[in-house]
């Protein structure tokens, strides 16, 4: 049948509304945020072509059922998905009423699409090797929930997870009698030799097997050459051993007890049951003089990036890459996180030279590298007009910027929120990067901004490094809480520079970046660039123990005195330059004429020198020749 030309999802995991995603027939590259709905497109072609199988839809899509999948926020009565086929009108769907077409059709071509699409994620690679180091690796789980429900038998009848299924109903015997009804011993024999026939495929009759592949295609060039073999045999073992693996059979259930010191056999059921079949893996690894040595416990002695290509070798033994592609595809969602980037290429090559002429290609990841790589290759080295290109992402902005926003009003603050609602990272961090040096610069006063050059003695500007480093200097001395701009420096160093040279490479990541725009929103909101009027001349009065008035004056060197605006503060800037000029009291006139850096450090010296205490605010106490400096702001 023809490939997926449309898909649309309403209502199921992470979709509320309806989303519909055009394919057009062609391959996927999907880049995807964590919780952004990549996986709830892998899911919900994994949900509809598993409705041919085993269909849990009206679990899945009951909002009241506690296994139910249906978006929490959905305001639509009856979730659900659909798929369209390139040149069909046809409509495939599942909600909660189950599987249906818009056109029913005596056999649905969804049933042997099922049969030949393939499932990967993360999570079933995990579970080829997730076993405690006591463990010897039974395979079977993921054989019979991520294989065989995917796998037609040899004859096209039946999925053979199906097969199973209507074993495991329970033990069928020949009327009254205890003896196993003969269809029903013929189904345990049909279900055992199909999965015989996959093991036999995976293990040397596949073109090309497991061992094949990963020698070919996954193994390192200095590593060793490994022989891999699942075994699926007919033992007849009462009490199972470890690695050993075992057909699905009818007997009684044994354990060996230990009786006046001596190993005893005894039954641990009175009838018999069905005994759960065990796939062991193999692998053996060539050593030096052309010996191979059996590796007892894989998933101790090799590392997770080795097992996982491994895993891989061994389910893509499974794939038909001889048959023209007919519509099936390889659905993958963030298969390769735990390989590093050099042993996902090889992947990435496999996948492109072996499977595109038989399967099309669904990828789904969250790393941006990844995709960033993947697309690249495609567009340099393949058909890259036979590929769909795209991104999820989380729209969580607080204030979304309208497309019609008024230009000439348009501040740097919009800049960024359209650049970060467009999923415009790049270009976010560009403009990060020139807010943060615009802030730095109108707020830190010539002493903190500059240093002097070292072979000059000049005073030279800062770096943004060292200017960030100064602001909590200038939070301290400004009576600011610093605390909403103490990451400034590690956002700088992860993508203030890296993105501003659009640096796929470097690792940045969305929510930081998000933090990073609130900490910049916050420090855009300090202003010191207001000016009050005033003379230069100005003075302030403080009453000593003894209760004598002293009358301080003094000049500022500025030509402005600068206001300091953040939130509900508002005072004089800390950072105003000042020359105290003279001490008037009813004892006489003293002559000062002594320099500081700051009006508060002058205040403050005065204060201790007579040992009094000292306001925090220097407008309820400063003054020029026409009264209080608070006055002036009213």
């Amino acid at each position: 049948m023809a490939a997926i030309s449309k898909i649309t999802i309403d209502g199921f995991k992470a979709f509320p509304d309806s989303f519909t995603l055009e394919l057009g027939g062609k391959n996927l590259l999907m880049y995807g945020e964590n919780g952004s709905g990549k996986s709830s497109i892998y899911y919900a072609l994994h949900a509809l072509l598993q409705s041919q199988c085993k269909d849990k839809s009206s679990i899945y899509f009951n909002p009241n059922h506690q296994e139910s999948i249906v978006n929490q926020n959905t305001k639509k009565p009856n979730a659900k998905v659909e798929i369209l086929f390139v040149g069909s009108s046809v409509v495939y769907s599942i909600s909660q009423a189950g599987y249906k077409e818009s056109v029913v059709q005596t056999t649905s071509p969804l049933r042997d699409l099922n049969g030949q699409c393939v499932f990967i994620n993360h999570k079933f690679l995990f579970n080829f090797f997730s076993f405690r180091n006591s463990q010897y690796i039974d395979l079977f789980p993921v054989f019979i929930k991520d294989i065989l429900p995917f796998t037609l038998a040899s004859d096209g009848s039946n999925y053979i997870s199906e097969i199973y299924n209507e074993i495991m109903k329970g033990i069928k015997r020949k009327g009254n009698s205890t003896r196993l009804d003969s269809k029903y011993e013929k189904t345990i024999k049909y279900f055992n030799d199909e999965v015989k026939i996959i093991v036999d495929k995976i293990n040397s009759t596949g073109t090309p097997h497991a061992t094949q592949i990963y020698n070919s295609y996954f193994r390192n060039e200095n590593d060793s050459e490994l022989k891999i073999s699942l075994g699926y045999d007919e033992h007849k073992d009462d009490v199972p051993k470890t690695n050993v693996s075992y057909w699905l059979r009818i007997g009684y259930r044994y354990q060996n007890n230990i009786v006046a010191g001596a190993v005893k056999k005894e039954k641990m059921s009175r009838r018999k049951e069905l005994l759960q079949p065990v796939i062991t893996l193999k692998i053996e690894e060539k050593q030096s003089d052309g010996s191979y040595k059996d590796i007892k416990k894989p998933q101790t002695y090799f590392n997770e990036a080795k097992l996982t290509a491994i895993a891989l070798s061994i389910r893509f033994a499974l794939l038909d890459t001889v048959s023209s592609e007919n519509g099936r595809f390889m659905a993958l969602d963030d298969m390769l996180i735990s390989l590093d980037m050099s042993n996902r290429m090889k992947v990435i090559y496999y996948l492109l030279n072996n499977t595109l002429k038989a399967y099309k290609l669904y990828v789904f990841t969250h790393d941006r590298l990844f995709y960033h790589t993947f697309k690249r290759i495609i567009e340099t080295q393949y058909d890259n007009s036979k590929w769909v290109f795209g991104g999820l992402y989380l729209n969580d902005l607080r204030n979304p910027i309208s497309p019609e926003f008024n230009s000439e009003t348009k501040t740097k603050i919009d800049d960024i929120h359209e650049a970060y609602s467009r999923h415009d990272y790049f270009r976010c961090g560009t403009l990060l990067r020139q807010l943060c040096e615009r802030c730095l610069n109108e707020l830190l006063p010539d002493s903190l901004r500059t240093k002097p050059n070292s072979q000059t003695g000049l005073s030279i500007e800062k770096n943004l490094d060292e200017q960030i480093l100064s602001l909590e200097d200038f939070c301290q001395h400004e009576g600011i809480d610093f605390t909403p701009f103490k990451n400034l420096k590690s956002y700088k160093d992860l993508f203030l520079n890296s993105t501003a040279h659009n640096d796929i490479t470097s690792p940045f990541y969305r929510n930081e970046i998000k933090a990073c725009m609130k900490s910049l929103e916050e420090l855009n909101k300090i202003n010191r660039s207001k000016a009050i009027e005033c003379n230069k001349d100005l003075s302030f009065q403080i009453t000593i123990p003894g209760g004598s008035v002293h009358t301080i004056r003094l000049r500022i060197r500025e030509e402005k005195l600068l206001l300091l605006e953040y939130g509900s503060i508002k005072r004089i800037s800390y950072y105003s330059k000042c020359e105290i000029l003279k001490d008037i009291s009813e004892a006489g006139e003293i002559q000062i004429n002594e320099g500081f850096e700051s009006l508060y450090e002058a205040y403050k010296t005065i204060c201790e020198k007579y040992g009094i205490g000292a306001s925090n605010d220097l407008m309820d106490v400063l003054r020029d020749r026409k009264g209080l400096i608070r006055d002036k702001l009213k």
